[in-house]
């Protein structure tokens, strides 16, 4: 007899029962791993306190000024420079305003007598749209806490998605863990300890970017692409490059390679066909850009000017703004950003940034007076699980059932080199800015750091998958991965209380002072 002719057979329903559960708990793993990293978010801005997030500077107010400048009609900030400023003769000369004992708001553009800034416009434009809502002044530090925590839910996004389509046989538990991972790796416990309009600027951009990639992504994952997906992640795009001028570079690749996949997807159709997807992702983009050159020229009076020539910054930026960006710094940059080590101590928190040596490792290279290095600890040392990410893709592909289409080639084999090709140079594109900057910071590491997680996550991934046949290196190497990404973990977050000490300190003393006895026994 055929039971299904009669119903479903017992098997079939024990079957989808079994898949309902495994779902149902990979839904609550995941969950909980988000809900923990999001919590552990609260925890650090807010010094521990919970409810009481602090401004970590008194100024700390920038991007509510240019939304007050908006909700007034201006581009120019409120602030008026002062009469004794304005009189000097090089305003931009740190030592005269010095000589002078002239205050100024750090990091302004002033231009034809008025302030500006130079940080991207969009955080703004979303503050706007709270205060006309009526909200009073919000702090950059609330910018931050919000594009941090989208950073982290966009890479647990993709993460499940690119389990989901090509490796499903890693367990759920793992899955979890690498969400946890990539939540609080350096710099972002960093950054939320040390939350300025800097942070915000970058955090948004990553932000953007990385919703513009999952837009991408689940719009080519699919038997026709999703022209309103396209239209999203052009839109995404658009904003990070209006939050992040430098976002531009790795923007710039990641479409290239949707064009080029686009039109590989219709290479036996019509290629009329691609051009609605590739106008709904391009379109977005070409207005931002127009917006953003027509906010820059009716400020500045130039489209590609945004105001940094103009900043009253600690260093002579106009003096030296040929050698801002120079070849020169490739070597000592990727030094301090890579395999600069930190610091160990005795006494809690046990590993600290230092600033970076760089320079003087490559001694042989002159290097111009403006160069700096602030406290930096290398990738390799703060986050040591992304050595994965040098695992080689093409030879660790998933063993998958051969999907063919019309065309006659394996359509998930080149669609997930595509995805390793994109998220690398979505990675190196991204790095490429800040190892030719003359200025070492940590807060630059959230630039780069996300797409090479993910690099890192799925590394971990071949790796096992390539090892699944050999029963007791496969736990060992599993073991290596767990303990790494921990490490990592652990790392990230010390290096976050050493390098912010001073603001545990006067914002939670109690707490610093129970973590001090606490870890001196």
């Amino acid at each position: 007899m055929n039971p299904d002719k009669h119903g479903p057979s017992l098997s079939s329903l024990i079957s989808k029962l079994f898949n309902y559960s495994k779902s149902h708990q990979g839904f609550i793993l995941t969950s909980l791993s988000v809900l923990l990293v999001i919590t552990a978010y609260v925890w650090f801005i807010s010094f521990g306190s919970w409810t009481r997030w602090p401004f970590i500077l008194h100024y700390n107010v920038y991007y509510d000024e240019l939304a007050s400048a908006f909700q007034h009609g201006n581009l120019s900030l409120e602030i008026q420079p002062t009469p004794a400023l304005l009189a000097l003769h090089n305003p931009y000369d740190p030592a005269s305003r010095q000589f002078n004992n002239i205050p100024y708001p750090i990091d302004f553009s002033l231009y034809k007598g008025k302030f500006y800034l130079y940080f991207g416009p969009v955080p703004a434009l979303f503050l706007l749209a709270i205060k006309l809502l009526g909200a009073g002044t919000i702090g950059d530090h609330y910018l931050v806490f919000v594009f941090i925590s989208g950073i982290f839910i966009f890479q647990s996004l993709l993460i499940i998605k690119i389990w989901r389509r090509f490796f499903q046989n890693i367990s759920i538990w793992i899955i979890s863990l690498c969400i946890l991972f990539c939540g609080l790796i350096s710099p972002i416990p960093w950054i939320l300890t040390n939350a300025r309009v800097y942070e915000a600027a970058s955090a948004s951009g990553q932000f953007f970017f990385l919703a513009g990639l999952y837009f991408v992504i689940a719009a080519l994952d699919r038997e026709s692409i999703s022209i309103g997906q396209f239209l999203i992640a052009g839109t995404s795009w658009a904003l990070a490059i209006g939050s992040r001028v430098t976002q531009i570079v790795p923007i710039g690749f990641v479409t290239l390679m949707v064009v080029f996949l686009t039109f590989r997807v219709f290479k036996n159709t019509l290629r009329s066909n691609a051009v609605g997807p590739l106008m709904s992702l391009c379109s977005p983009l070409v207005i931002g850009l127009a917006f953003l050159g027509w906010y820059n020229w009716a400020r500045f009076d130039s489209v590609f000017e945004t105001g940094f020539y103009y900043e009253l910054a600690g260093p002579f930026l106009q003096k030296y703004s040929h050698v801002l960006f120079s070849p020169l710094y490739l070597l000592p940059n990727l030094y301090n950003y890579l395999i600069m080590r930190p610091k160990l101590n005795m006494v809690f928190p046990f590993v600290q940034s230092v600033p970076g040596v760089g320079a003087i490792k490559f001694s042989f290279i002159s290097l111009p007076l403006i160069y700096h290095e602030g406290a930096i600890t290398g990738i390799l040392f703060s986050t040591p699980f992304v050595l994965f990410a040098v695992i080689p893709i093409r030879s660790l592909l998933p063993k998958k059932k051969e999907i063919t289409d019309r065309a006659g080639f394996d359509h998930d084999a080149y669609l997930f080199n595509w995805l390793m090709i994109s998220l690398s140079g979505s990675f190196l594109f991204g790095f490429a800015p800040i190892i030719l900057y003359f200025f070492v910071e940590t807060r630059f590491v959230v630039d780069f750091i996300p797409t090479l997680i993910l690099l890192s996550i799925i590394g971990f991934w071949q790796g096992y998958n390539l090892l699944t046949h050999k029963l007791i290196i496969s736990k060992l190497y599993a073991a290596l991965g767990i303990i790494l990404m921990i490490a990592s973990i652990l790392i990230s977050i010390l290096l976050a209380f050493s390098a912010n000490a001073d603001n545990f300190q006067r914002f939670n003393p109690v707490l610093w002072g129970n973590l001090i006895r606490l870890f001196s026994r």
